[in-house]
């Protein structure tokens, strides 16, 4: 299966290739296996189609170069071929597959908080996430948590695997390796810090920390819950 599927991608790569150098157009059929299925919505969650936003339900398909948006209450969990799966959160704004000419770029995360599970397939150095201040990739099965504060600073918490961490402003920088039960944090105009956050991921309740930082227990305790302990933990501010 996992052949296969690396067979689809090799040549959907070079169909896209070919694509981009012709009209800069996007065939559906040929991008169908990158596209990602919602398997879960709760609240307000939107993609743009057609230049107008319209809603998403369970079991639908999201297209590549997608904007995807959620509201105050919104939640939803993808699935993509090959295993990889991401979650957005309340008040989130990202882009899918954005960068059609790899398909190792699967997510940019504009605003608000994301877990994400990367899951290179054979044949696929690494996969890439992107964010105002930090490409994030990996190359082996990794969880990650994103947070993008309003003034681009993102903050980067690793519970399974590693990634390599690039300041998208200063391209110059040594990247920075984070492990997991890691975080860092990443702000625009300062180079990343080789101070790693070693442990934070348990510095304040469990509870509390799985809505905000969505660690190992993800969405366990509903999207609804974590939604409320998000708001009623406004008082503890995480080092953004």
């Amino acid at each position: 299966m996992r052949l296969l599927f690396f067979a689809m991608l090799l040549a959907a790569t070079v169909t896209e290739s070919a694509l981009s150098g012709q009209s800069g157009t996007v065939d559906p059929l040929t991008m169908r296996p990158f596209e990602a299925q919602v398997t879960a919505v709760t609240g307000q969650v939107t993609r743009i189609r057609n230049n107008e936003p319209w809603a998403l339900s369970n079991g639908e398909r999201v297209p590549v170069q997608q904007v995807i948006t959620t509201g105050s209450d919104g939640y939803a969990h993808f699935n993509m071929a090959g295993g990889s799966n991401f979650d957005i959160f309340s008040n989130s704004r990202v882009i899918f597959r954005q960068n059609i000419a790899n398909t190792g770029d699967l997510v940019d995360v504009l605003a608000g908080r994301v877990r994400i599970h990367l899951q290179p397939i054979a044949g696929q150095h690494q996969q890439r996430v992107f964010c105002p201040t930090a490409i994030i990739s990996a190359g082996e099965p990794t969880t990650l948590a994103l947070a993008v504060d309003e003034d681009d600073t993102v903050r980067i918490d690793v519970t399974e695997g590693q990634v390599r961490v690039q300041h998208a402003f200063l391209p110059r920088s040594e990247p920075v390796f984070v492990r997991a039960i890691d975080a860092i944090v990443v702000k625009k105009n300062e180079p990343i810090s080789r101070r790693i956050d070693r442990g934070s991921l348990y510095r304040y309740r469990v509870r509390i920390l799985s809505a905000i930082t969505f660690g190992h227990s993800g969405h366990d305790a509903g999207p609804i819950e974590g939604n409320k302990l998000l708001a009623q933990s406004q008082g503890v501010r995480l080092s953004f």
